[in-house]
């Protein structure tokens, strides 16, 4: 399936006539390119920032857990920690979905814009 996708490429690519051809057919493969790129990065961003922040509340809890002497006042501040982590890690799924959504909305049109621009010039 791959060597027929690359074989119709090379067929497309040798039936362009100049390099302005070129540039305006490789425009929307750049377009989902840079889209990519930019949602990958932004959510490496969060993860990143998700985990510093897990990593650093933990240090936190672990310390304030060491200096604790009664039993049930440790059971409840881990309580506390455990339900500050599970809306942050929500948060951050959601945030991310956010992300992803928009995305997929950005590709969607870029596709339906390519079609009604290759469909212009079919004709």
């Amino acid at each position: 399936m791959f060597t027929q996708l690359t074989e119709q490429f090379n067929t497309a690519i040798k039936s362009f006539n100049n390099a302005d051809q070129v540039t305006t057919a490789m425009k929307p493969f750049n377009s989902l390119v840079e889209m990519n790129t930019k949602t990958v990065e932004q959510l490496i961003n969060q993860q990143t920032a998700l985990m510093t922040t897990i990593m650093n509340d933990s240090v936190a809890q672990s310390k304030a857990l060491s200096e604790q002497t009664d039993f049930a006042a440790a059971i409840e501040s881990q309580k506390v920690f455990v339900e500050a982590l599970q809306e942050k890690v929500t948060a951050s799924t959601k945030e991310a979905y956010d992300v992803v959504t928009k995305t997929s909305e950005e590709v969607i049109s870029l596709v339906q814009g390519t079609v009604s621009e290759a469909n212009v010039f079919a004709k």
